[in-house]
């Protein structure tokens, strides 16, 4: 029967290793990452609130187009009379004037008015209205050009996540075999076998593995960093990235320049700037002409001595107006020339600009697909070489511990492997990057 004090000891060992065991790290797949990022990354909150101001800014330009209409009301109480001398009386015979002084000022002064005016002619809020709405289509292009930037930064991010845990587990082995090969050597220089010599190698061979697996630990958690500064996650919370590198889309085929074009959202950007600018040209044009606007406005007055009366008594005084008011630049010093030709040069400017942007697309998407053909390339050279290496490996560590091979070739053919292996990975995250951008390049996310 345990004795209550081994069952004390127990209990206590069993908390400490609970304690001591880190919480798991959260698993997201790429979709699930992708789905975060786009819910909480600020860069992409900022774009979305840039996108709903430019619809105020529609409805800010069509408001022009409507009546305005204002309404004011005032109710004072005066507390000091103002006083007039006026004359009352005369005395008889043609005497001189009798005088009195008179309030002529009441107690309480109410007012009410009522304005509204209404653009009948006016070419700059027509032109007002057709930019905003070209601005809201503006907006909206550099939303998803935006948008696509981080969502493909975002992937790249991810598998470099995974690739740096590929790479420290790799490091990882390598300390971990390099330190049994340490402890094999030094059971052998025990027994006399091998030399001080050999076991003082294999030792030099152990400790140098050991800063390069603290250094992709380090790089590992450096890009968790930036992963979850992506997508809003939390600092303290622990994640993983669950990708794979065996499966891998296939090169993809090439597209017409015209469907590239139409699908570029920063192309996209471009055009509607462009039509931004012929609109600015129209509407610097529109300065030239009159504009017509109607005006009208109602008036009311009135004063008394009794609050009730002040709004309404036999002496209130009313008016009601309704004009037309026309306005016509006859000279503005060349103001308005000036401001023509401004306007034209930038409209000049936005087409080299697309001209350009044009050029710049045809040079990247012809360097985007080299690079895959490249990497994929490199890929199938990789995998051939790991079977290659392990191969090797495996007949040198057999040959080794048979004593027909110096520890220094093994470590040789161990190196080749864990080389043949990065460059497997590195080949297979460099064709994924490509892929990421040559979505991005053609419209295709």
């Amino acid at each position: 029967m345990i004795s209550r004090r081994l069952l004390k000891t127990i209990i206590f060992t069993a908390m400490i290793l609970c304690a001591a065991v880190p919480a798991f790290a959260k698993p997201y797949s790429m979709d699930e990452y992708l789905e975060l990022v786009t819910k909480n990354n600020k860069d992409l909150m900022l774009a979305a609130s840039s996108l709903k101001s430019a619809g105020e800014q529609e409805k800010l330009a069509r408001s022009q187009a409507l009546p305005t209409i204002g309404l004011s009301s005032s109710l004072y109480r005066n507390f000091i009379d103002v006083e007039q001398s006026v004359a009352v009386a005369s005395q008889a015979g043609g005497g001189p004037l009798i005088y009195k002084d008179v309030d002529v000022n009441k107690d309480y002064d109410f007012s009410f008015g009522l304005g509204l005016s209404q653009q009948l002619f006016n070419m700059n809020v027509f032109n007002a209205i057709k930019a905003s709405k070209e601005y809201k289509q503006m907006s909206k292009s550099v939303y998803d050009a935006q948008s696509d930037a981080i969502i493909t930064a975002a992937k790249k991010v991810f598998f470099q996540c995974y690739l740096l845990e590929k790479l420290y587990n790799i490091r990882k082995q390598t300390e971990d075999r390099s330190y049994d090969h340490y402890l094999l050597m030094k059971q052998k220089y025990d027994a006399g076998v091998v030399s001080n010599v050999a076991l003082l190698n294999s030792e030099v061979d152990y400790k140098k593995t050991i800063p390069q697996t603290t250094n992709a630990k380090m790089n590992l958690e450096l890009c968790l960093i930036n992963l979850k500064h992506l997508a809003g996650i939390p600092e303290d919370e622990e994640v993983s990235v669950i990708g794979d590198f065996t499966v891998y889309p296939e090169i993809p085929e090439n597209l017409s320049m015209q469907d590239v074009l139409e699908e570029r959202s920063d192309y996209m950007a471009l055009l509607r700037e462009k039509s931004l600018r012929e609109l600015n040209v129209k509407a610097t044009r529109a300065g030239h002409y009159p504009t017509l606007s109607l005006d009208a406005a109602y008036g009311y007055s009135n004063s008394d001595d009794k609050l009730r009366k002040a709004f309404h008594n036999d002496d209130y005084v009313q008016i009601f107006k309704v004009g037309l008011k026309l306005e016509l630049p006859i000279y503005t010093g060349g103001a308005l020339l000036a401001r023509d030709n401004q306007v034209k040069i930038e409209s000049e400017q936005t087409e080299i600009k697309l001209q350009q942007k044009r050029e710049e697309i045809i040079v990247e998407l012809r360097q985007i697909y080299l690079s895959l053909q490249r990497e994929f390339e490199n890929i199938a050279t990789a995998e051939s070489t790991i079977g290659t290496a392990q191969e090797a490996y495996d007949i040198a560590q057999v040959s080794f511990d048979n004593g027909v091979m110096t520890q220094l070739e093994l470590r040789d053919t161990r190196l080749n492997l864990e080389s043949a292996e990065l460059s497997h990975l590195n080949a297979v995250y460099s064709y994924l990057c490509a892929y990421f951008d040559w979505q991005k390049a053609t419209g295709n996310m």
